[in-house]
């Protein structure tokens, strides 16, 4: 499953790139992918790391690696889950 983490940052852009790596170090420790960090287009977001794991507690198990900073004001989890249509409903 694709998880987005939108949040909003209230620190230097190097203490970001610091958390990133941290982020990215946990990740590769766990086997959640990392797929990077993004700049948001939506007005309530500064930013949005996006990650593929297996599971929502897959995705929990890294970020307990990763302590949140006080420069992380506030964020929201979003949890793409892919959808498996059936193959006898064309229509669907």
């Amino acid at each position: 499953m694709k998880i987005l983490l939108y949040f909003d940052w209230a620190g230097s852009r190097k203490e970001l790139k610091e958390q990133d790596k941290r982020i990215q170090k946990s990740c590769e420790e766990t086997n959640v992918q990392y797929l990077g960090i993004h700049g948001n287009m939506n007005q309530k977001w500064n930013y949005c790391w996006l990650f593929d794991a297996s599971s929502f507690d897959h995705f929990t198990e890294m970020t307990a690696k990763v302590p949140r900073p006080p420069q992380i004001t506030h964020y929201v989890t979003e949890l793409l889950i892919p959808v498996m249509l059936p193959d006898e409903h064309p229509n669907l």
